[in-house]
């Protein structure tokens, strides 16, 4: 069986090895953001230029989630 490799997520202009911390999170932004930009389905009334948007916005909300929890691994593991 094969193991899936973890790969931390990155944004599009850095190398996949340039890694750069960033400031520490807060959980409530976090949530706001999360309820504001939800993971969903696209509506077929959404032209392609929507659809490519609403992804690329929720694709930032999954980095900060990962990101979050990851830092707050970090304290505990600290």
């Amino acid at each position: 069986m094969n193991k899936k490799k973890k790969t931390k997520l990155t944004d599009t202009l850095k190398t996949k090895t340039d890694f750069k911390s960033i400031p520490p999170l807060k959980e409530d932004l976090i949530n706001s953001l999360d309820e504001r930009f939800p993971e969903q389905s696209a509506d077929m009334q959404w032209n392609d230029r929507e659809v490519w948007f609403k992804a690329g916005q929720r694709s930032v909300i999954k980095f900060l989630l990962k990101e979050y929890q990851e830092q707050k691994e970090d304290v505990f593991r600290s």
